[in-house]
């Protein structure tokens, strides 16, 4: 498998940055996993919208899925054009109930609705979900291709589901919003010390560091994750990293 991060931002992108997206591919699968704003054209920098076999997005916040709103209008083209034979299959959990609503536009996406019980097959991949602790209904990732794993923590405040769900990945990839000294008393994200406590006790092979906040120093919040986890590694926009 192969993870390409194309935005790394949260809850907003920083200069010339982009909020969450990665693409996940395997041989021929090439699936996107989330669609924050800056997604779609970093996509295109590695392959025409066209060659997507689905996009799963973990919640429905906007940093997280709001591409899907232009690339909607894309679809609408490409599908008129014959570009696509078939609506572009969407995984997402169905609530807001009025932002998946959003999205139902003109039949391009087939929406199929997440949940904890949901696995999907999508050509050489298979995908799997755990509920996250988060303002609205979210879902952390497990891909799995071949005898290889990849886990995405999604936005969560910690919880022990995920160290579960996480356990003995080839790779985490794991949202890092705050440092200890803003968690304050009732936090939606994980901190840096946080999501390496859990990478640690998942056994995680490879861990990497995602849905930062440009106002960090990015040194800092490595340091702080390392504290845990010495050989953490932040998420690189445009990196490729092979599973």
């Amino acid at each position: 498998m192969k993870l390409t991060v194309l935005g790394n931002n949260g809850p907003y992108p920083g200069p010339g940055g982009a909020c969450s997206g990665y693409l996940v591919e395997k041989g021929n699968t090439k699936i996107l996993l989330d669609c924050g704003n800056g997604v779609i054209s970093r996509l295109q920098r590695i392959i025409g919208l066209e060659a997507l076999d689905g996009i799963i997005v973990t919640h429905l916040h906007s940093d997280h899925m709001s591409d899907l709103l232009v690339l909607r209008y894309a679809l609408d083209i490409m599908l008129s054009k014959g570009m696509l034979d078939a609506p572009m299959k969407l995984y997402a959990p169905g609530n807001p109930a009025e932002v998946l609503k959003s999205l139902q536009y003109k039949n391009v996406f087939d929406i199929n609705l997440i949940s904890e019980d949901t696995t999907a097959s999508l050509g050489e991949l298979e995908f799997c979900f755990k509920p996250m602790v988060h303002p609205v209904p979210t879902y952390a990732v497990r891909v799995s291709g071949g005898d290889k794993s990849i886990v995405y923590s999604a936005d969560t405040s910690y919880n022990s589901r995920l160290v579960e769900f996480g356990s003995g990945c080839d790779l985490f990839l794991c949202e890092c919003a705050l440092m200890e000294k803003d968690r304050g008393d009732n936090p939606v994200h994980l901190t840096a010390f946080e999501c390496g406590e859990i990478a640690v006790a998942a056994s995680a092979k490879r861990f990497l560091v995602t849905h930062l906040w440009p106002g960090y120093d990015s040194g800092e919040v490595l340091s702080e994750v390392k504290a845990r986890y010495p050989d953490a590694e932040l998420s690189v926009e445009m990196n490729a990293y092979n599973v």
